[in-house]
C-alpha cells in the first residue's frame, strides 16, 4: 500500500511539474561588429544576424533554447604597406572586407536570478557552418564557439539581447597566408607563409527576440 502510494505521488509530482513547462517557439534579429583575432590593421565590420528557436521555459530561473541561426562575420582590413624580408618587393594593399555566410545551431541557457523580472543571463555553445566567404576558399568550412550575454524580456514576450561569441577554430583553411591574413612573412614548416598566431572569430551581437505564446 505504501508503494503505490509513493507511486502514485511521484506521478502527481511530474505531471505537476510538467505542467508548468511552457514550449514556445520564437525569432530574433539583429546585427553582428565581427572581427578576426590576431589580424594586422584589422577592423571589425557590421553584418547581419538572424535566429528561429524553440525555447523551454522550466519552472522558476531557468529556459533552453535551442535556435537555428545565420550569421554574417569577418573583418575590415585598412590600407597598409609591407616589405618582403627575401627580396625587398614592396606591397602596397588596399582596403579588404571579408565576408563570411554562416548557418547554425546553438544551445541558450537562460538564467532569470530575480522571480518575475524579466533580467536574464546566458550562456552556451554554437556550432556554425560556413556556406559562403569571398576570399576564394580561404576560410575553413566550420566553427565552434562559445557565448554569453544578458538580455532583458518584457511580459508580452518581446526580448532584448547582447551577447559576445568567441570562435575556437582557426579560420584559415590550411593556414595559407595572403593579404586578408597578416603581413608577417614567416616562413612555416608546411611551405606557407604562417606567423603562428590564432585567427579567430570574435562577435559583439545585438538583438532583439519575439516568443509567440499559444
Amino acid at each position: 500500500m505504501k508503494n503505490r502510494l509513493l507511486f502514485l505521488v511521484c506521478i502527481v509530482f511530474t505531471v505537476v511539474s510538467f505542467a508548468q513547462v511552457k514550449v514556445r517557439p520564437g525569432f530574433k534579429a539583429g546585427i553582428n561588429s565581427a572581427t578576426v583575432t590576431d589580424i594586422n590593421h584589422s577592423s571589425r565590420r557590421i553584418g547581419f544576424q538572424g535566429a528561429m528557436f524553440v525555447n523551454i521555459h522550466f519552472p522558476k530561473v531557468y529556459e533552453l533554447q535551442i535556435e537555428a541561426s545565420y550569421s554574417n562575420q569577418g573583418f575590415n582590413q585598412n590600407n597598409f604597406t609591407t616589405i618582403n624580408p627575401y627580396d625587398g618587393e614592396v606591397y602596397r594593399n588596399s582596403n579588404n572586407e571579408v565576408s563570411i555566410h554562416y548557418i547554425g545551431a546553438a544551445v541558450s541557457n537562460k538564467f532569470f536570478f530575480i522571480p518575475d523580472v524579466g533580467l536574464h543571463f546566458l550562456v552556451g555553445p554554437s556550432l556554425e557552418i560556413n556556406v559562403s566567404d569571398n576570399t576564394n576558399g580561404d576560410i575553413i568550412p566550420i566553427d565552434i564557439a562559445f557565448f554569453g550575454g544578458i538580455g532583458y524580456e518584457f511580459p508580452m514576450g518581446l526580448g532584448l539581447e547582447a551577447r559576445y561569441k568567441q570562435g575556437f577554430i582557426d579560420v584559415r583553411d590550411d593556414f595559407y597566408n595572403n593579404n586578408y591574413y597578416d603581413d608577417d612573412f614567416t616562413y612555416g614548416n608546411d611551405n606557407d607563409y604562417y606567423n603562428g598566431n590564432n585567427k579567430l572569430n570574435s562577435v559583439i551581437q545585438l538583438s532583439v527576440y519575439y516568443k509567440f505564446g499559444f
